[in-house]
């Protein structure tokens, strides 16, 4: 394994679980515990859910850049795409509820699904970039 070819996926190694570290003590001694612990998902669930789903999206534009790198682009906003309708079906349950938990968890869910949706853009365009 060429680490050259795959050091987008080891910027997302790097980034990602610090960021996630971050926002697990933030949780722990900014925000009451009673609010959190009745979140549908746990946030380092959320943040393994979307991490997995990144490294996905990660190897299959690798492996497209290897055979047609014209199409990367293309295939970027397919898997995007992709990746929303997942995220939706996965909050599912939360939209669903209206308590004041589901509230902070949906702003949860979207704080983490930003930060992963700029750290792919900020690799992919590496990629992009590298034609």
């Amino acid at each position: 394994m060429s680490r050259k070819k795959y050091d987008v996926i080891l910027r997302l190694f790097q980034i990602m679980p610090a960021v996630a570290l971050l926002h697990i003590l933030i949780f722990q001694f900014g925000i009451p515990s009673q609010t959190y612990q009745v979140f549908h998902y746990p946030v380092y669930t959320v943040y393994l859910f979307f991490f997995i789903l990144s490294l996905v999206l990660l190897f299959i534009l690798i492996k497209i850049n290897e055979t047609k790198p014209e199409q990367l682009g293309f295939v970027f906003l397919v898997l995007i795409s992709i990746k929303f309708a997942l995220s939706y079906i996965f909050l599912l349950p939360v939209l669903q509820d209206n308590t004041e938990s589901a509230y902070m968890e949906k702003i949860n869910f979207f704080m983490i699904f930003i930060a992963f949706l700029a750290v792919e853009v900020v690799l992919a365009s590496r990629l992009l970039n590298k034609k």
